[in-house]
């Protein structure tokens, strides 16, 4: 595209750059013009060696995904054609040749991982499809058994990262991107043996906190109120994991958590005692919390 030299030297002198006289850009110009001319462009490119690189970051999140997401999304169609007699499949060879499966889940939560670490909204549809495509794997009553089988610790990994991003996000700006990380934890409780692992991962982690902030009350210390608000998060997802338990199961979800519940039930009605007067709506949350893990249903 053509650049009027008149226009564009008069915009620079509004910025207040200083720019070379309209001759420079005359090819017919004189020897001086011409080493001014130069002289402007070396200190234009001096001042661009000095802008940070443009950030492709972006553009290698959805390269990341791309492959395995698509992959994925092929093995899910064939799953339902071969469900609806279409075509036939044996998927138990899944079991004797996984490494492009685990490869592909892998690198799909690794993607997923570097995303809500550093998040941006909206959110852009490669990451919509790739955990679309997740919930469907962790959701199929033939592929999550093959998966669970062979990711299960990677499965582990990711949802351990997504509850310390959750603890350790300090942005004032913070909620926004900490909702869609909560979503994705609730997303993975849609699978039993999932849910049941990522209650004692929540179980472990709301007990902790209550203990140090029991601690901190009784010798008047300060804690961290940034901690506290993202406790909350957690909380609300855990109470959320156990009501779906309850109401898929209809059974109490008093088996839920395993050893995790044992110790977290554990004193927990003196903690209650002693930070209810300063902290009640963490207390209420801790009772709930108990009251679903005791009985199945809130009262």
């Amino acid at each position: 595209e053509s650049v009027n030299p008149t226009s564009y030297s008069s915009q620079l002198e509004d910025s207040g750059c200083d720019v070379c006289n309209d001759s420079a850009f005359d090819s017919l110009g004189t020897a001086s013009d011409f080493h001014q001319s130069e002289h402007n462009v070396s200190t234009s490119k001096h001042w661009l060696e000095r802008l940070p690189p443009l950030n492709l970051g972006h553009t290698s999140k959805e390269k990341s995904l791309t492959a395995p997401v698509h992959f994925l999304q092929c093995l899910l169609e064939i799953r339902k054609l071969s469900e609806g007699g279409v075509l036939q499949a044996d998927f138990s060879e899944l079991e004797n040749d996984s490494f492009t499966l685990c490869n592909s889940v892998s690198q799909l939560l690794d993607g997923l991982t570097v995303f809500y670490n550093n998040p941006k909204f909206p959110a852009p549809s490669f990451l919509t499809e790739g955990v679309c495509v997740l919930v469907s794997l962790i959701t199929d009553t033939k592929l999550s058994n093959h998966v669970l089988k062979k990711c299960f610790k990677k499965m582990e990994e990711f949802k351990k990262n997504l509850i310390q991003i959750i603890l350790r996000n300090r942005s004032v700006n913070r909620f926004q991107a900490l909702n869609s990380v909560s979503q994705m934890l609730g997303l993975l409780g849609r699978n039993n043996i999932l849910r049941n692992s990522l209650i004692s991962l929540l179980l472990s982690e709301v007990r902790q906190f209550a203990e140090q902030l029991l601690q901190a009350h009784q010798v008047q210390s300060v804690y961290d109120t940034t901690q506290y608000e993202n406790m909350f998060l957690l909380c609300m997802i855990l109470e959320q994991l156990l009501q779906n338990e309850t109401e898929e199961s209809n059974i109490s979800s008093s088996d839920c958590g395993g050893e995790e519940k044992i110790k977290f039930l554990k004193n927990l009605d003196q903690i209650i005692l002693h930070l209810s007067d300063e902290f009640p709506l963490f207390s209420l949350y801790l009772w709930r919390v108990s009251v679903l893990l005791n009985s199945g249903q809130m009262q």
